[in-house]
């Protein structure tokens, strides 16, 4: 009997490499009869998989590739096609012309794990993704960011007053001062977290991006074989179990948000009817408490705490370090800035200490810089995909379903075609002064899936720098040379953000 059990795993696991290099096979001959070019194979059962993720940077593989085989061209990562593409006409197609058929996102492993009564707005598809995306766009109105601008503000004040001059590693407190304007703005909580860099939820958020789950064992067999997400979702919960994995940080901040939830909730059954949603989770949790309308389950709710928290940390304290980088080695924009804020202060009738009063959008110079801060040093390339929902063509090209069509983000931003006359790997905030491709810029990506908190998170870096340049010269650091080193794990981010600070005798 066991010899019979174990001849019945050898052929089950025969059959499966077999269907694998049947797969890859297929793929890989699809993209060649449709000439899309594609890479030699580097191996018959993983396909392009395993070069593709031991790359040491993955958006810099793209650009040699792209150098190579041109915008669009074809990856076999283990069984499923990838459509890595740098044409933004095709692009226009995939994010905003088909989207109906490009509704999707690549399904990581962790979307598995949540199950799908527990996905929030960022993993969802379909009927649930547009179901969130309807209560969410209500918190980021223009009326909700003006409320939030003078919360922000008080976030901003307090690291100028935790500020001092000289030299500092500026990106480890950015991290801090992002977080304390997430909790603040979209749960009401004033986590002290600002100089205090041992808070627990700080270090959970941060550990999220420092171990990337995504390139655990079983995130990259979910990548290399996409269609078994439940299997590996199924084992990854009978391994914890057992203590072979320890809980990542992603799923200890949805279990351990019940606790802000269960507080708020009882605040709002106390203030029944309040109809004023004063934050995100206040909205979240109306949403919630309408079991007929059904607009969100009590399990979505935590995971969209999850998501709201990490993407308000991540990105922009990422973008404020390229910021103030730049701004240390580039002295006459850091003036020319200065200058816009003095102007604009003035004809609003109110002092920089009233910044939340400011109408941001007299900003030209601060947008522009902040525009092109954004093209040179793109964070988040690796979520700018769409996962193709059911057959279609795109410019001719056959997509099938379940293909992923991957953007090459960097290649895009640094075209010259798109980005021209002035060269693309120099700073020129003026560039931004002429109307471009709306595809242009990716940096929080494109279509009906962008970001939605794409407005706050410029309210929220403009009132930062606004302040900064107003009170600070930022200068550059004894530590700090020109060129700053990158890492790229689930973004892209400085390793060290070292400038100088000098208070200015306003």
């Amino acid at each position: 009997m066991f010899f019979y059990l174990l001849l019945a795993l050898f052929l089950l696991i025969i059959s499966c490499i077999i269907y694998l290099v049947f797969l890859v096979q297929y793929y890989h001959i699809f993209f060649k009869r449709q000439g899309i070019a594609t890479l030699p194979l580097s191996s018959y059962l993983y396909g392009h998989f395993t070069i593709l993720w031991n790359a040491e940077r993955f958006s810099e593989q793209l650009c040699q590739w792209t150098k190579q085989y041109g915008s669009i061209y074809g990856l076999v990562a283990g069984t499923r096609p990838v459509y890595i593409v740098s044409d933004v006409s095709f692009l226009q197609e995939v994010f905003i012309t088909q989207f109906s058929k490009f509704q999707g996102r690549h399904v990581p492993l962790l979307t598995h794990i949540l199950g799908q009564d527990r996905l929030h707005v960022f993993a969802s598809s379909g009927d649930q993704w547009r179901r969130h995306r309807r209560i969410l766009v209500s918190a980021f109105s223009s009326v909700k960011l003006q409320k939030m601008s003078s919360k922000i503000d008080e976030c901003v004040k307090t690291f100028v007053h935790l500020s001092n001059n000289g030299d500092i590693n500026i990106f480890p407190r950015l991290k801090q001062f992002t977080l304390d304007v997430i909790c603040r703005c979209a749960f009401d909580v004033e986590t002290e977290v600002q100089g205090n860099s041992s808070n627990i939820w700080l270090q959970k958020v941060m550990e999220i991006f420092v171990r990337d789950f995504d390139r655990t064992p079983l995130a990259m067999l979910n990548r290399f074989m996409p269609g078994f997400g439940r299997f590996w979702a199924f084992l990854f919960h009978i391994f914890r179990t057992v203590g072979l994995i320890t809980t990542p940080a992603n799923l200890w901040i949805i279990e351990n948000a019940k606790d802000l939830v269960n507080e708020r909730l009882l605040q709002s059954r106390k203030q029944e009817n309040d109809d004023n949603c004063k934050d995100v989770l206040q909205l979240l949790i109306k949403a919630a408490a309408d079991p007929e309308k059904a607009q969100l389950s009590l399990k979505e709710l935590l995971s969209h705490v999850f998501v709201i928290m990490v993407s308000g940390f991540d990105s922009p304290s990422t973008v404020l370090a390229y910021c103030l980088h730049t701004l240390a080695n580039r002295i006459d924009l850091q003036e020319k800035l200065y200058k816009e804020i003095l102007i604009n202060s003035h004809s609003n009738e109110n002092t920089v200490d009233d910044l939340s009063k400011h109408d941001l959008s007299k900003y030209i110079y601060l947008d522009a810089f902040i525009n092109e801060v954004l093209r040179m040093n793109p964070t988040a390339v690796q979520f700018v995909n769409r996962q193709c929902t059911q057959d279609t063509e795109v410019q001719g090209y056959k997509i099938p379903k379940g293909s992923l069509v991957q953007t090459d983000v960097y290649t895009i931003h640094y075209d010259s075609t798109l980005w021209g006359p002035l060269p693309t790997d120099e700073f020129h905030l003026e560039r931004h002064m002429t109307k471009r491709h709306p595809l242009a810029l990716l940096a929080f990506g494109a279509g009906p899936r962008q970001c939605l908190g794409l407005r706050f998170a410029f309210v929220e870096l403009k009132l930062f720098l606004i302040e900064m340049i107003h009170n600070f010269h930022i200068e550059p650091s004894e530590q700090n040379n020109q060129s700053m080193k990158k890492k790229e794990e689930l973004t892209i981010s400085p390793e060290q953000v070292w400038i100088k600070l000098s208070k200015r005798s306003n």
